[in-house]
């Protein structure tokens, strides 16, 4: 049965970067929002498009009404030991009954689909993207360790700055995604505010949440869900509090952008990047394989390096404030032969 949000409908035909969420909730799971109210506070943040990801619930899809915004149709799978968002639903299903079904602990071996695995297969099958939400926050961190890597489509690395937990959560995220990245898996980096209500309740002494914060910027060459659900499959997008970034390398006479793959080539490789808006003592780095390759604190950055055939690597921008926090990361773009990885499920990458 078709659902009523459209990956199709263009809703600004320009190429460029977009401004969206991956993650939040209306009052069709735990939000406190109607969806109608959740439209308007995204306009108000000044976001171009956002998931709408309740929890185990698509209900409030047909409820958005007339807005300029693009709202695009997702759901947070949520189990006890995991929760992971799936983009793209345009049609109900066997599936998405099944984890509509309540909050459980894991699938059961009943259901028609009996592991997560099978649900993320199927799900990347309909041509659905598959992430997993806040990897290492307890008490919802992911605790299925042989989830498969091949059906993970993206990962987010970086939630909710207002809950205090992710503090230490969200770095450790970024580490994690690291590792897959050096075993040659090349997994989006997304980041979601995980968007519930405006002020903590009643006891909970913890900063305001807001819609759009962090934001994730996708390059598409116009606004529309099946645009951006291509350009999160081809790394397209960078993860931020608050900068502008740009990255981008230029190799035997042509220009390659964030999530572009190189190839296996020999020769200089220039990166060029660049920072806007962000704060004074703030300082942007360049990452070869998860280790600095240069920094500067000025609003440019260039560096050369020599690519070799047969050597693979991988390398992303980054904008951090004086004390080490995180205001801004790139996916990578990725120089040399693609890596075989060596792990293949989740588990095998936690320290």
């Amino acid at each position: 049965m078709p659902l009523p949000l459209s990956l199709t409908n263009v809703h600004n035909p320009q190429p460029g970067w977009y401004r969206g969420d991956f993650h939040c909730h209306t009052n069709h799971s735990d939000g406190v929002h109607p969806p109608p109210a959740l439209a308007a506070v995204a306009q108000r943040e000044g976001l171009d498009f956002f998931f709408i990801t309740d929890h185990n619930a698509v209900g409030a899809y047909g409820e958005f009404g007339s807005t300029p915004l693009l709202i695009l149709p997702g759901v947070e799978a949520t189990y006890k030991r995991g929760h992971w968002n799936i983009f793209g639903i345009t049609e109900n299903g066997d599936w998405l009954q099944q984890i509509g079904s309540g909050y459980i602990d894991a699938p059961r071996p009943e259901d028609p689909y009996p592991t997560v695995n099978a649900i993320m297969k199927h799900a990347a099958a309909l041509g659905l993207l598959n992430s997993i939400n806040h990897p290492l926050l307890t008490p919802w961190a992911w605790e299925f360790p042989d989830t498969e890597l091949q059906y993970l489509h993206a990962l987010e690395i970086w939630n909710d700055p207002s809950w205090p937990d992710n503090d230490w959560a969200n770095p450790q995220a970024v580490e994690l995604w690291t590792r897959m990245l050096n075993d040659g898996w090349r997994i989006t980096a997304l980041g979601g505010s995980d968007y519930h209500r405006p002020h903590p309740p009643a006891g909970h002494n913890k900063p305001d949440e807001r819609l759009g914060l962090p934001s994730t910027y996708v390059y598409v060459e116009h606004l529309s869900g099946a645009a951006i659900l291509e350009a999160v499959r081809a790394r397209r997008a960078y993860v931020s509090a608050g900068p502008h970034l740009t990255l981008a390398a230029h190799c035997n006479g042509a220009q390659y952008a964030i999530g572009a793959d190189i190839g296996d080539v020999s020769g200089p490789v220039e990166f060029n990047a660049t920072v806007a808006n962000a704060p004074p003592s703030a300082r942007m780095r360049l990452v070869q394989n998860g280790q600095p390759l240069a920094e500067v604190s000025e609003p440019q950055l260039q560096v050369r390096v020599g690519a070799n055939h047969g050597q693979a690597a991988w390398y992303r921008c980054e904008v951090r404030d004086a004390n080490e926090k995180l205001l801004a990361i790139t996916n990578p773009i990725f120089v040399g032969p693609r890596p075989t990885p060596t792990k293949k499920t989740f588990g095998e990458f936690l320290a």
